[in-house]
């Protein structure tokens, strides 16, 4: 049978390039709104913010630390490219969400309208990443592990982490915000579910 991924248009190095830098800026400014508005969301980054909620540590190096048991995972499971574009992508919303409040800050954000807007413009920064091989890393390279070795959808075990993330929070933040937060991450991945195809582009 025939390879029908030959035939599929392939980003070059410098389209991979900047689709990175975008989507990161993305990220950044997605997590930006949630920080503004006390709000979380699910995977490493919602650990990240939660952590830093509790502690006030700022939430780049957060980030930064938190993925880092996973790069071996992920250079295991899907090579050094991957790999390499994760922790590039990662490094760069670390750096974004540190400098970002230099240069933006919000007068008045409602949480709920954060959480719409993150779930948007996150949504789609997520899209720009996976669109070019990369990800924000995280319990997303270990659900997938999980799915090919024993069977277990990687839809569950995302779902699992981030309920158990979210029921943390409740300790922590008050239910209204925990509220809209879960809204962004159900906008969020909405966006996601009903743009995203593998099979459409190939990164270079």
């Amino acid at each position: 049978m025939a390879d029908l991924s030959q035939n599929l248009p392939r980003y070059t190095r410098l389209e991979d390039l900047q689709g990175l830098l975008i989507a990161s800026v993305e990220g950044a400014f997605g997590v930006l709104l949630l920080g503004s508005a006390g709000l979380i969301t699910g995977g490493t980054a919602g650990l990240a913010l939660l952590i830093s909620h509790a502690t006030g540590l700022g939430f780049g190096w957060l980030f930064f630390l938190v993925n880092l048991p996973f790069y071996w995972f992920a250079w295991s499971k899907r090579g050094w490219t991957f790999t390499f574009k994760t922790f590039l992508s990662v490094a760069g919303v670390s750096a974004l969400v540190e400098l970002l409040p230099d240069w933006v800050n919000f007068s008045y954000l409602h949480p709920g309208m954060a959480a719409v807007l993150f779930g948007v413009i996150g949504g789609v920064g997520v899209l720009g990443l996976f669109r070019h091989g990369s990800s924000l890393g995280g319990v997303g390279i270990i659900a997938i592990i999980l799915q090919d070795r024993f069977g277990i959808r990687a839809g569950w075990t995302q779902m699992a982490w981030d309920l158990c993330l979210f029921a943390a929070a409740a300790f922590l933040l008050p239910a209204s915000l925990v509220g809209w937060s879960l809204l962004g991450a159900v906008i969020l991945n909405i966006v996601i579910a009903m743009n995203h195809r593998r099979d459409w582009y190939l990164p270079g």
